[in-house]
């Protein structure tokens, strides 16, 4: 089971918050970027309220964070004013961005025509589809992977919003989601 957090940042981050600590401070200060700072405060702040203030977070050597609680993954994402935390006891991935980029001027270094095919008439595919295929990079936490050659969508389920994806022959499972009408969020988990 995945547990899915989206909300927004808050402009600034008050140093009374309980919830953060002096290494989440830390972190963020290495940030030149105040919006910046800010998203990465929401994040760790999201995983401390659901985890326990008490948690180590920590990078893995692609740079992405992890947590000391044992059967515990988390993924991060950020878009804008927004944060995606996903929480889960197995291997996940997840992603937000916005509808209102345009995907379509990098769409051939990032799909397939097959799998802009996939998408038929719906006007936000290829924001689906990139956000799928980030979720499934963050998912399976490889670097020097190609999302148009290595990353590849092979099945959408439009009704269920439901991708099926595959690296190496590794299937993963991404399932998509609105957040305010504005945010497009996918979320990469093990293929059952």
């Amino acid at each position: 089971m995945v547990r899915l957090f989206v909300e927004s940042v808050p402009p600034v981050y008050l140093c009374c918050d309980t919830l953060l600590t002096a290494a989440d401070i830390a972190s963020a200060a290495r940030f030149q970027n105040e919006a910046r700072r800010n998203e990465h405060l929401a994040w760790r702040r999201i995983v401390r309220r659901e985890l326990g203030r008490n948690v180590v977070i920590d990078y893995n050597e692609v740079g992405a964070p992890f947590v000391d609680k044992s059967g515990t993954y988390i993924s991060i994402a950020h878009s804008r004013e927004v944060v995606a935390v996903a929480i889960a006891e197995e291997r996940v991935g997840v992603d937000i961005e916005s509808r209102e980029r345009d995907f379509s001027r990098a769409a051939e270094r990032y799909a397939s025509a097959e799998e802009i095919a996939l998408g038929g008439e719906d006007e936000d595919w290829l924001a689906k589809l990139w956000t799928a295929k980030e979720a499934m990079y963050k998912y399976y936490g490889v670097r020097g992977v190609e999302l148009r050659d290595d990353l590849r969508i092979v099945s959408y389920d439009p009704e269920r919003e439901l991708l099926r994806g595959e690296l190496q022959g590794e299937a993963v499972e991404i399932r998509l989601s609105l957040h305010n009408e504005r945010y497009i969020v996918a979320t990469a988990i093990m293929a059952k």
